[in-house]
């Protein structure tokens, strides 16, 4: 159209060089405007390999954002705000990714710098807890299995005729059985002046005079006698057998006793095995720490340490806040544009 209208009007010179000079400002105006937006726009500079100790200064837009999704929990700038380089910008709710760095730090702490005092007072504590418990184990379960034997020896005892004495009548055992040893006591009886005698060995050794009244047949707490109108009769052989495998109690207290040593193996084993644990805890602690526990434990506090940075924005320079898109309580998608940013870089 513009063209038309400059060949309509060849009579007017005047005029076709007023538009002339209309459409050369019009390019010059437009040409100066893109000349200064191009200046206008982000420039970096590096001066690394300067040798000059003059200062210069360069800006950056970038987008910030959460790594990771979660419900924003504070925002603590706006629009036009100047921030400094690590300066907290965002944060996400972190739930248990604090806590579990605090954990790990003071995990890593503890193998590096050695147990504390208290600490070590504690498991020395629980050594000697689990040492009192172990010898009051013992001897509470030395005195039960104890117990069992004494009933076991105690199974009814009787004398019992041997070979040719079989038929003979018996003498009577009475008493308790006080030692704590099994066996048997071999009896012989005999004549002497007074009537008939007994001789015994085996467990104990010794004779008396046979009567009615019982005599004690040793020093083990069992005594003999017989019965005066019962026929007995020298040369005759008996055995009194502790315990008395033919007692009718004998099995019953033979189970009882078997019952009291296992339990008493099971207790003893299972306060030593506390013992044990007690003093390998106690070891651990007083010990240096190892190589490979040292870098397991830095191992944990960088991976705590990544996981609760990936739920903070921070400022990656000095700058200003262009703009912010983001607010407490909403949900944050992961690598979304939160936070625009313009950087101030500067270089030596």
């Amino acid at each position: 159209m513009i063209h038309k209208h400059i060949k309509s009007l060849p009579h007017h010179p005047k005029r076709v060089i007023v538009i002339s000079l209309i459409i050369a400002l019009l390019v010059g105006v437009f040409g100066y405007l893109q000349i200064n937006k191009k200046v206008a726009l982000p420039v970096i500079t590096n001066n690394s390999d300067s040798t000059t100790n003059s200062n210069s200064a360069s800006s950056q837009d970038l987008t910030l954002g959460f790594l990771v999704g979660g419900r924003i929990q504070t925002v603590l700038v706006k629009a036009g705000d100047k921030v400094s380089k690590g300066q907290i910008l965002a944060t996400l709710d972190a739930g248990n990714t604090k806590g579990a760095l605090a954990e790990a730090e003071a995990a890593y702490e503890k193998i590096i710098n050695g147990a504390t005092g208290p600490t070590i007072d504690v498991a020395k504590a629980a050594v000697n807890t689990a040492q009192v418990n172990l010898d009051q184990t013992t001897k509470q379960q030395d005195t039960l299995v104890e117990n069992a034997h004494n009933t076991l020896l105690n199974s009814s005892p009787a004398a019992e005729t041997v070979g040719d004495s079989t038929g003979y009548d018996t003498p009577t055992v009475t008493g308790a059985y006080t030692c704590d040893k099994e066996g048997t006591y071999d009896l012989k009886t005999y004549s002497s002046g007074g009537g008939i005698s007994v001789s015994y060995t085996g467990l104990e050794q010794g004779s008396f005079l046979l009567t009615d009244i019982p005599r004690p047949m040793g020093v083990c707490g069992l005594f003999l006698s017989f019965d005066k109108t019962k026929f007995l009769q020298a040369g005759a052989e008996y055995n009194v057998n502790i315990p008395n495998k033919n007692a009718p109690n004998y099995n019953a207290n033979n189970n009882a006793y078997q019952l009291a040593v296992q339990t008493k193996e099971q207790a003893i084993s299972l306060a030593q095995a506390t013992l044990d644990q007690a003093n390998a805890s106690l070891a651990a602690l007083a010990a240096t720490a190892r190589p490979e526990d040292v870098a397991a434990a830095k191992g944990a506090v960088e991976i705590a340490q990544a996981a609760y940075e990936n739920t903070v924005i921070t400022a990656p320079t000095d700058g200003t806040i262009v703009s912010v898109a983001i607010a407490p309580g909403q949900i944050a998608i992961p690598n979304a544009p939160a936070i625009e940013f313009t950087s101030l870089i500067s270089s030596n």
